[in-house]
């Protein structure tokens, strides 16, 4: 009885390195299969992160652009604040200049005097001092802030107008 035993053992083992040599072509492929996987999670990996450096790296240059675009905004704005402040001196002086023409005893007042005569000579292309140029942005800021802040341009068909129908004779 004991060799049928054995002989039942031996059977049993080699059915079962028999049966585990025909799954090794099977294991093989998994184990290809598997490497293959990591390969292409490390590229993936990989590509992740290059795709963040350049996230990165466009972000910067993102926030580069929005601050220069902040910049010539605000450039652009002083600019056109100026050119409207320049609107509104121009306006005053042919205000000042209209309503002396119009009334012979009309006597301006000393910042009105003071204000007409340096824009005048801006006008006529004389150099002026920091302190005159200020005096003329204060006196202009003080009349039409409103209308300067909000880049309101003044209408300056209303000048000629008004240019035209001073009665010359």
């Amino acid at each position: 009885m004991a060799i049928p035993l054995i002989l039942a053992l031996l059977m049993a083992g080699g059915g079962a390195v028999a049966g585990a040599m025909a799954r090794q072509p099977e294991i093989n492929r998994l184990k290809d299969q598997v490497k293959k996987l990591q390969e292409e999670v490390l590229r993936l990996q990989s590509v992740i992160k290059e795709q963040d450096r350049q996230i990165r790296e466009l972000r910067i240059r993102y926030n580069a652009l929005k601050a220069y675009s902040f910049s010539e905004r605000a450039k652009q704005r002083a600019n056109l604040k100026g050119a409207i402040m320049f609107q509104y001196c121009f306006k005053e002086y042919m205000d000042l200049l209209i309503v002396q023409t119009n009334k012979n005893n009309f006597v301006l007042k000393d910042e009105e005097k003071t204000f007409f005569n340096i824009f005048e000579g801006l006008v006529n292309n004389q150099e002026k001092s920091v302190e005159e140029m200020m005096f003329l942005r204060e006196y202009i800021r003080y009349k039409y802030a409103h209308q300067i802040d909000n880049l309101i341009e003044y209408d300056m068909n209303n000048i000629i107008e008004r240019v035209e129908c001073v009665n010359v004779s």
